[in-house]
């Protein structure tokens, strides 16, 4: 798959009380169309690992609300541990940007192989890899810079700002869709994470809940919001926030 760069987006966040965000569950399902990746239960799990740099600029300028920002993840879906010799590209490498309030994404997708040799480097001794190639174990091969500026960029990023893997989020997620304003509903619930960056590969590891009580309403559109979704996701006692999962699970540290 292509690297791939969204147009500038709006969105707005909610934190919902729990009953709340089932009522809304459910007059959105009446509404609107669901995720065609979600599971049975109309829900499928969100993992993110977020890079940082040793002076946590993402997210000390995500709380003196810098205008202009970006920070840099990976994501995957689902429950299944990440398997290393796999050959499909299911990992979003992304850099979400931040001007005046609009975001966009620029992606590229990456092998699972691919993603850990970015995200945990070896330190292993020349022999070491030599033994390693043997038993079929070779770091991913290196992509040419000009098919992928994306992941050139990252690279980028992780030799001169230091960019390091940070803590793991993982979260069970309700999505809908709607076509007019390319707008997209998400309700996220069960928040928890990990300092581990293994934990993104492997999901059996232990995730700790750091927000459980909490369910998050996203909204996100083009240029404008259409009424109908407007009126729909009216909920008592919703409150506006600006908080991101990212800095949510480093609250603590």
């Amino acid at each position: 798959m292509l690297p791939t760069r969204t147009k500038q987006r709006h969105e707005l966040k909610f934190e919902l009380p729990p009953h709340e965000a089932l009522l809304l569950a459910k007059r959105l399902g009446m509404l609107f169309p669901r995720d065609e990746h979600a599971g049975p239960d109309g829900r499928y799990t969100v993992r993110s690992l977020y890079f940082d740099t040793p002076f946590d600029d993402a997210l000390r300028e995500k709380h003196e609300g810098f205008t202009s920002r970006a920070k840099w993840r990976m994501r995957a879906y689902g429950t299944e541990p990440l398997a290393m010799d796999g050959a499909e590209r299911v990992i979003r490498l992304e850099k979400k940007v931040k001007r005046n309030g609009a975001g966009s994404k620029h992606a590229s997708w990456l092998t699972p192989r691919e993603a850990r040799s970015l995200a945990i480097p070896s330190r292993s001794t020349p022999r070491e890899q030599k033994g390693q190639h043997e038993h079929g174990l070779s770091p991913a091969p290196a992509r040419e810079a000009s098919n992928d500026p994306v992941l050139e960029e990252f690279k980028a990023a992780q030799r001169v700002l230091g960019l390091r893997p940070c803590v793991v989020v993982a979260y069970e997620r309700e999505a809908y869709a709607f076509a007019p304003g390319n707008v997209r509903i998400t309700l996220d619930a069960r928040m928890r994470s990990c300092r581990h960056p293994e934990s993104f590969f492997d999901p059996s590891r232990l995730l700790v809940p750091y927000a459980p009580d909490a369910v998050v309403l996203e909204v996100k559109y083009d240029a404008y919001l259409p009424d109908i979704v407007r009126d729909a996701i009216q909920v008592p006692g919703a409150v506006r926030v600006a908080h991101s999962k990212y800095a949510l699970a480093r609250r603590f540290e």
